[in-house]
């Protein structure tokens, strides 16, 4: 390799590693404050990079932003449970309430774990939550990309384990009751923590979550609560 090639490669990974910086700090910051409440100057200096490195690598903020959603979207299924996943999970499952009630349990675990439990998806995590309560103008991309897809997934597990013949619209609801009980573990993290005493979800606090929530959703759902 000549010196001219190491340089380019030296730049090029240089380039990568900048882009990994402003996308974590972007994530982090777009959570906490919205996309609103962040400004290019604040970016750059909350990333030590100088104001014009935002705009060569991403065009600006709004180009940021969408790189954040893209990178969200990419790891959609370390988040979220995969419909194949979870097709897998039911399958054979038909009729047998504990099987099924086992299957939930795991959906809810990879869920909560996914959301809550892995520090690298915490900002990531609040965007999500945030995007649903007020949508940007990228929220179509998001939902289609990532919304979509995941609430399928929960929407076969929902419909495989309620009685047949249960319409449309309750399956839809039912759904939405579960996700909305997981992602208010994200809005309610300051005073939930504070009531529990705890420092933050890690360890102890995020198997307590998934095991509560698992249980709880088996009943939600009409399955046995209590392990077989």
């Amino acid at each position: 390799m000549t010196k001219t090639q190491s340089k380019a490669l030296s730049r090029k990974a240089q380039g990568e590693e900048t882009r990994s910086i402003l996308i974590q700090t972007g994530a982090r910051l777009f959570a906490r404050n919205g996309y609103h409440g962040v400004s290019m100057r604040t970016l750059a200096s909350e990333a030590e990079v100088n104001l014009a490195t935002v705009s060569y690598h991403f065009g600006g903020k709004r180009g940021l932003y969408k790189a954040i959603l893209q990178d969200i979207i990419n790891k959609r299924d370390e988040i979220y449970p995969s419909a194949d996943e979870t097709q897998k999970q039911l399958s054979g499952t038909e009729g047998d309430i504990h099987a099924q009630a086992e299957s939930v349990s795991w959906f809810i675990n990879k869920l909560v774990h996914g959301l809550l439990g892995q520090e690298e998806h915490i900002w990531p995590a609040f965007i999500i939550s945030r995007e649903l309560a007020q949508p940007s103008d990228l929220y179509p991309k998001l939902e289609r990309e990532f919304f979509e897809p995941s609430f399928q997934s929960l929407r076969t597990l929902v419909k495989t384990v309620l009685p047949d013949g249960t319409d449309e619209e309750e399956l839809i609801i039912t759904a939405h009751c579960i996700i909305g009980m997981v992602v208010k573990f994200l809005d309610g993290f300051s005073i939930l923590t504070k009531r529990l005493e705890w420092t933050n979800y890690e360890g102890h606090g995020i198997e307590k979550i998934a095991a509560i929530l698992s249980k709880r959703t088996r009943g939600f759902l009409g399955l046995p609560m209590e392990n077989a």
